[in-house]
């Protein structure tokens, strides 16, 4: 199932214009203005609890990001299906190491972006954005406009698929743990 909604978002949905919509929803630095916006309509609203929420949302982050890289990605240690295995990639998990056949973990794979050595488990661009979805919709519950920020947040995890980084278990994992971490960071703060 894994590899079939793969080929589906990788290989039937490919195109040059989705090339340039998944590129620009999965690079961060195209989201900082938005995240400054964000910031600031925080800040300007609801004044020194929107620092502090602005806060908590950069801590979040931080919180996320770390476990995702420091901890799960290296535990779990799954190889990307963009991956080449190979003796010579630095980074490269140990279940890697060793095999030198010049295919990727799955061989037809589609790279838009590139190729990506690191472990794959769980996406961290789920994981942190469902997280920041879920801790934004629990502070702000009648704010039906919050809860488009799930969509982003599927869009951009979708986005991971598209370009042959990420298998959709990643994804759904990523979002799975954001879900519940954004959920817990919102009623402690």
């Amino acid at each position: 199932l894994d590899l079939a909604i793969l080929h589906f978002f990788n290989q039937t949905l490919a195109s040059p214009a989705l090339d340039i919509l998944t590129h620009v929803l999965t690079t961060v630095r195209y989201w900082f203005p938005v995240y400054v916006v964000g910031g600031v309509f925080l800040i300007s609203r609801y004044k020194w609890r929107g620092v502090r929420i602005l806060i908590a949302a950069l801590l979040l982050i931080t919180a996320t990001d770390s476990l995702a890289n420091y901890i799960i990605k290296p535990g779990v240690n799954r190889p990307r299906p963009c991956a080449t295995p190979s003796f010579s990639r630095r980074g490269a998990s140990p279940t890697m190491q060793g095999v030198v056949d010049g295919q990727h973990v799955v061989p037809w794979i589609r790279l838009p972006e590139g190729e990506r050595w690191d472990a794959s488990f769980p996406s961290s661009h789920a994981l942190n954005n469902f997280a920041i979805a879920a801790f934004f919709v629990t502070l702000f519950p009648k704010k039906r406009n919050a809860c488009w920020l799930f969509a982003v947040a599927f869009l951009i995890s979708i986005s991971r698929i598209y370009e042959g980084v990420h298998y959709p278990s990643d994804v759904a994992g990523g979002a799975l743990i954001g879900t519940f971490l954004g959920l817990a960071f919102a009623s402690l703060f």
